[in-house]
Order: C-alpha cells, then structure tokens, then sequence
C-alpha cells in the first residue's frame, strides 16, 4: 500500500531545530528536491555519545513561499530518511492519489 504525501510529510518536523544552539555545522550546500531548491545544513551535537546522531536542516524555496525542515536520526538512517524527502513532491494534500 503507498503512502499519501501528507502522511509522509507528517513524519517531518518543520521551523528551526530544536537543539540548534550549540550545534556544530558539519557541512553545508545546497540540494534539488522536487519541493524546490534548498539549503542543506547537516548539524552534529558536539556532547559525549552524539557521534552516531546527526540532525539536518533543510531551508527550501518553494512556490508557496518558503519551508524550513529539519530530521534527527540515527547516521545509519540518514540515506533513507533522506531518500523520503527526495521523494515529497507538491501537490501536498491530505487526499490520496488517485
């Protein structure tokens, strides 16, 4: 069974991450999503055991005006969460396709 966008877009947190302060910038560029172009900021907590978490920033430029979204998970994670948002296109509706 496949998932609508809406029900995926819901597993994403969107505005500033939580925890940004004090967070280390480990890389940034930027990306082509479906959403539209974006700004990638991948953050690392610099605490003891946070190694193997890392937090990404997404700022993208869409046409309905700009969308700032952020994901925390495991590193070994970080490709499929990533490929999910890959996968978001608009239009972003709670009905599913038909």
């Amino acid at each position: 069974m496949t998932e609508s966008l809406a029900s995926q877009l819901k597993r994403w947190r969107t505005g500033m991450h939580p925890r940004a302060v004090g967070m280390q910038v480990a890389s940034i560029g930027r990306v082509y999503l479906q959403l539209g172009e974006a700004l990638r900021v991948e953050m690392i907590d610099p605490g003891p055991g946070a190694e193997d978490v890392v937090h990404v920033q997404y700022y993208v430029a869409t046409e309905l005006g700009p969308w700032a979204l952020w994901l925390s998970c495991a590193r070994a994670e970080l490709e499929a969460c990533e490929t999910s948002l890959r996968e978001l296109a608009p239009p972003l509706t709670d009905e599913p396709p038909t």
